[in-house]
């Protein structure tokens, strides 16, 4: 099924330490009609790029320097929160992270396939539930 303009122009963020992951993933994104796709490997940086962004999706390594990805998705909770697609090569993190608040995980090495078909899903969730909330909003401001 392909994905819809309103999920194609989502926009990702992928925070990696490794470069190579990110062009990697930043291409395949891409290629699969992605336009909203931005990154980067300090992962202290990623609340103040997802204020300033407003994310539908953080694609989100869990191993890197300075600060993990667990310590990432605490910080974004005490904030507006975030849809996180956790990357890991250790699949034991998978219950952790998703305890943690991660709404999906993907094991290292990634299957590109898989990759896309899981951030299409995602997104496509995540768009159904902004128009929900949006029809919400208009029918309870019209009953006014």
């Amino acid at each position: 099924m392909a994905a819809s303009l309103e999920v194609l122009g989502a926009r990702i963020l992928i925070v990696d330490d490794q470069q190579s992951n990110l062009r990697l993933l930043e291409l395949v994104l891409r290629r699969a009609g992605y336009v909203g796709v931005s990154s980067t490997t300090e992962p202290s940086q990623v609340c103040a790029l997802h204020r300033r962004d407003h994310c539908d999706l953080i694609i989100l390594d869990l191993q890197m320097p300075h600060m993990n990805g667990f310590q990432v998705m605490e910080e974004l909770a005490k904030g507006e929160g975030a849809v996180i697609l956790v990357l890991s090569a250790d699949p034991a993190q998978m219950t952790r992270a998703l305890v943690a608040g991660a709404a999906g995980f993907l094991s290292k090495p990634f299957v590109v396939a898989e990759v896309v078909a899981r951030v299409q899903a995602m997104l496509e969730k995540t768009t159904a539930a902004r128009a929900s909330r949006r029809r919400s909003g208009k029918y309870a401001a019209t009953a006014l």
